[in-house]
């Protein structure tokens, strides 16, 4: 089980700032300051009332401490960003929690294209280019991590899945969820995205957009992911991670037994979804005394993380890869 400190140090800067802000037993709303979240996400308007989180930084970054209170942390946190985006005029709307994403020059592999004017229009192109030309119609789909719902609306709308499972540790998101996406063929369930509550080869597709640099354990994801996909199952899978920690994460999904059909580097695209809208989603947010990291968890020009990307030092990476049998086991081919 890999050290949480050294998982600490290989989040993405503003992550990292985060975690540690939390891990101090920093309330959400202290987290915020008095006009919006430490989020990178959307405008808001009130203050939680989540409950301090209780370990000291000195208890969680000692060798051997606790995955749960890693856990704990980013839970309440995600619960009081998605309990201010409930109280604003916007959150109704605010299905999605990620950077979005631009095309350029390079290959493109989303099969729909959007209108000009598209509500969460960078935001929904990710998760049609991480589906890409993964065929969904007709199959069972989880999404781990889900937040509020965005990637689970995107692949209802469009892909006409048999069913659709959104999965995540916020309570405040998923109930936000049930009432948002309340479709026939889609549920949510609180939970744990390194002990998924599936039996095996119950899922057919399993999404992960921007969520597991989060997960203390990642290698037990992955293996989660594994076992739950159904022989020829497809893991569709992106996040941003610091470049030595992408290519150890890529060999885990190797070792695990996870063929890769398809991996992009699309850090360039979402530098170009950064430099349309990150602007605009920040002065939505005020200019409260942390105004500075809700600047960076926006990736906004010029903030350390948008500069971590621009520079190399972190990628934004997409994944489609495959369970694939061989002989008496499933493995990579």
């Amino acid at each position: 089980m890999p050290d949480l400190s050294r998982r600490i140090a290989d989040l993405p800067p503003a992550r990292r700032l985060l975690f540690e802000r939390l891990l101090k037993g920093e309330t959400a709303a202290t987290a915020r300051g008095e006009t919006g979240p430490a989020s990178r996400k959307r405008p808001q308007a009130a203050v939680s009332t989540q409950k301090s989180v209780t370990p000291s930084a000195e208890l969680v970054f000692a060798p051997g401490s606790s995955q749960d209170e890693a856990k704990a942390a980013y839970r309440d946190f995600y619960n009081g960003v998605s309990e201010q985006l409930n109280a604003t005029d916007f959150g109704d709307f605010s299905f999605f929690l990620n950077y979005g994403y631009v095309p350029d020059q390079h290959a493109q592999y989303a099969r729909v294209r959007l209108p000009d004017r598209y509500l969460n229009k960078n935001s929904v192109r990710l998760a049609l280019e991480l589906v890409g030309d993964c065929d969904i119609v007709g199959r069972r789909v989880l999404d781990v991590g889900c937040g509020r719902g965005g990637t689970v609306s995107v692949i209802h709308k469009f892909f006409a899945p048999r069913m659709v499972t959104g999965l995540d540790l916020s309570s405040a998101a998923i109930s936000f969820c049930r009432k948002a996406h309340a479709y026939a063929g889609v549920a949510f369930l609180e939970g744990d995205a390194e002990a998924l509550p599936f039996r095996n080869n119950s899922f057919d597709v399993v999404t992960n957009v921007e969520s597991s640099h989060s997960y203390p354990d990642i290698e037990r994801f992955y293996s989660e992911v594994f076992r739950v996909l159904a022989p020829q199952g497809h893991f569709l899978y992106t996040d941003v991670l610091p470049a030595g920690r992408m290519n150890d994460c890529t060999g885990l999904l190797k070792d695990i037994g996870f063929s890769v059909a398809r991996a992009q580097d699309i850090t360039t695209n979402v530098l170009l979804s950064c430099d349309q809208i990150a602007g605009t989603r920040a002065g939505a947010f005020g200019t409260g005394r942390d105004s500075g990291i809700v600047l960076e968890f926006l990736a906004v020009p010029g903030s350390e993380v948008y500069e971590e990307m621009r520079l190399g030092r972190c990628i934004y990476k997409m994944f489609e890869l495959k369970k694939v049998e061989r002989g008496n086991r499933w493995e990579a081919s």
